[in-house]
């Protein structure tokens, strides 16, 4: 019972090897660059090196690390033939045919065509007289999709489309047809198919590489070009990993995300779900917390403290100042979503496995463990997107006021944000004064309901990409106005 009980853990193990690997492959492509860099340009080499013992490379490497050491390990209880064979598919062409020649008077005369049943999406075929075609041959009487023969003529082609959770009309390893030619001459069969990934919950792989190398790509070009902003950012970073506040939050962060895995939610078999919405709720709030307490720290007790003189006195602007101290409390913001993030998507699919031996359920398999992992990626991102535009707002207000005052207003803008549809619905009222406050909210607080599609993540309906890309801009442009506000607050603070 107990190697029964073990082997049902092993099926969420492929989900999170697919993300260490793509950690892997990035460590490598990185060590890759920074070699060739060395050898090119030993001082830029040097430079880069050291950048790993700033605020933000160094615990991201670690997190790096920690995920390709995962996928080395778990290797072995990885399916890597359908990985492999998904991924190889991914590169490939995806349409294609061939023509073949039937003869004359041919039965069930045989034609393997080029491709394993399970990666066919669509088939068309087409002839040059009438010919019937089977697609379909039973294993020892046995068939898992019943399809006709096809019975083709010169005016008429036959296509089939394959639709969600329909069977492919083949068996085995090797799609084939059977072409039978009636007549005295031969029959020219023209075949088309097109194709996709068996697996194509395999696509985490090079989708962790792309996101971590552009990450890496984005903040070493952040470090080359605005030397000071990034200079102030990277000491911002420093000071937010040194904060107690930044370990606790991690700790607790993940003791609770895994602790979520066994906690009974009691929703008649609806768990993975509620741990989903319970776990982005807890990034946002660990973070949020996280990124006040560093705009309190840096900014608030730097001016009280006189510190943010010493800063100034050097060449170095007050919008430089502010700019480096936001650019900072992103920094801040993504580390914890990337470490967090990462042990909510793990969790995730071992859920799946817990849930389904809880509740006497069919096991699952390995590619829905990865299909609800990736249901969480659209909330960590816009969630993110919230974060950054509420450090803009804790920013400002850091300006002018501590640290007490500035998570008060902060938690504050945060509830009411979310609030703000409900005090608008309510507003066609007949009261005047609920009319007036519901409209002044949704006019100066930001709508913070725009991020939270926690009931869309749960529910497994797919977030568009325009809505990610809207979200982004709204976060972009309420962040700018809060940086203005910070600028003109901050530009005549006397620091003496």
């Amino acid at each position: 019972m107990v190697p029964l009980l073990a082997n049902r853990w092993l099926i969420a193990i492929p989900p999170i090897w697919l993300v260490g690997s793509g950690a892997l492959l990035a460590i490598l492509t990185v060590i890759i660059c920074w070699t060739l860099l060395a050898m090119i340009q030993p001082r830029a080499g040097a430079e880069a090196r050291a950048s790993l013992r700033d605020g933000f490379l160094g615990p991201l490497t670690w997190l790096t690390l920690i995920f390709s050491a995962i996928a080395v390990v778990s290797a072995p209880l990885v399916p890597l033939g359908q990985i492999g064979r998904s991924l190889g598919r991914m590169l490939s062409v995806s349409q294609a045919g061939q023509r073949v020649t039937v003869a004359p008077g041919a039965v069930l005369q045989e034609i393997l065509l080029g491709f394993r049943p399970q990666e066919l999406t669509s088939l068309e075929l087409k002839s040059d007289a009438a010919i019937v075609v089977r697609t379909q041959q039973p294993i020892e009487g046995f068939a898992l999709a019943k399809v006709p023969d096809v019975e083709l003529s010169p005016d008429r082609a036959w296509r089939w489309n394959r639709t969600d959770g329909e069977m492919t009309p083949f068996l085995g390893q090797r799609a084939k047809l059977e072409a039978t030619n009636p007549s005295d001459r031969p029959v020219q069969l023209e075949i088309g198919w097109q194709l996709a990934p068996e697996f194509p919950q395999a696509a985490i792989l090079p989708w962790t590489t792309i996101v971590l190398l552009t990450i890496t790509t984005l903040y070493a070009l952040f470090r080359l070009v605005p030397r000071r902003i990034a200079a102030i950012a990277s000491a911002t970073t420093k000071e937010a990993i040194g904060q107690p506040i930044f370990a606790v939050a991690l700790i607790a962060g993940i003791t609770l995300l895994f602790a979520f895995i066994v906690i009974p939610y009691n929703t008649f078999g609806e768990d993975v779900k509620m741990l989903k919405d319970s776990g982005l709720t807890l990034i946002k709030v660990l973070a949020l917390l996280v990124v006040m307490w560093t705009a309190s720290v840096s900014v608030a007790d730097e001016i009280e403290g006189r510190t943010a003189l010493t800063v100034l006195s050097k060449p170095l602007t007050r919008r430089q100042f502010v700019l480096g101290k936001f650019a900072g409390l992103i920094l801040v913001a993504l580390l914890v979503f990337l470490i967090l993030g990462s042990v909510l998507m793990a969790t995730t699919s071992l859920k799946v496995v817990y849930d389904a031996r809880e509740g006497a359920k069919v096991d699952p398999l390995w590619r829905d463990c990865a299909d609800e992992m990736i249901t969480v990626v659209p909330g960590l991102a816009l969630s993110l997107m919230e974060i950054i535009l509420l450090a803009a707002v804790s920013l400002a207000v850091s300006t002018r006021l501590g640290m007490v005052p500035n998570l008060i207003i902060c938690f504050t803008i945060y509830a009411l944000g979310h609030l703000v549809p409900l005090i608008v619905q309510s507003s066609v009222g007949k009261f005047a004064i609920v009319r007036f406050v519901g409209q002044l909210f949704a006019t100066i607080l930001p709508v913070l309901e725009h991020f939270t599609i926690e009931a869309a993540v749960v529910g497994g309906v797919d977030v568009p990409w325009s809505y990610l890309g809207w979200a982004a801009l709204y976060a972009g442009l309420y962040s700018a106005v809060a940086l203005l506000v910070a600028l003109v607050l901050f530009q005549d603070r006397d620091l003496a």
